[in-house]
C-alpha cells in the first residue's frame, strides 16, 4: 500500500511515527517541497504486510 502525507516537517514526522507503530514501513521517499503551498512538504510511504511465515487469511 502506498500512503501520501502532506504537511510541515513536524506533521510528517509525527504521522510517519504513528503509522510506523501500526504498519511495517517498507520504504520512505525523499521529502519533496510543494510549490503551490509554502512550508508544505510531501512524502510517500510504501507499506508491506508483516511476514509471519504462514498463509494469508482471505
Amino acid at each position: 500500500m502506498r500512503i501520501r502525507i502532506d504537511g510541515t516537517h513536524a506533521e510528517i514526522a509525527y504521522a510517519v511515527n504513528k503509522i510506523r507503530t501500526i504498519l511495517p514501513i517498507g520504504s520512505v521517499s525523499p521529502v519533496l517541497p510543494l510549490r503551490e503551498r509554502p512550508h508544505t512538504w510531501r512524502v510517500f510511504l510504501d507499506t508491506a504486510p508483516k511476514r509471519t511465515g504462514g498463509r494469508w487469511i482471505t
